[in-house]
């Protein structure tokens, strides 16, 4: 399972680098796969599990990004 679960995240990596190389704006191409993942988890779980989950993500203290950095 966690090679199969690698192997689609590479996938969708490159995808998405794809993507961002086509529209240049990385923010609009992860905010889309956010809302893909979001709509998925959403069908597979119930209300409660799905509201809990969300709200998790929303409370969660999270520092800032630092967009002067270069990531690799």
């Amino acid at each position: 399972m966690n090679d199969d679960i690698e192997k689609l995240n590479q996938e969708l990596y490159l995808e998405a680098q794809a993507h961002n190389e086509e529209v240049k704006d990385s923010m609009l191409v992860a905010t889309a796969y956010i809302a893909i993942g979001t709509r998925i988890l959403r069908t597979v779980m119930d209300k409660k599990s799905y509201k809990r989950l969300m709200n998790n993500i929303v409370e969660e203290d999270v520092e800032p990004f630092n967009l002067n950095k270069t990531i690799n």
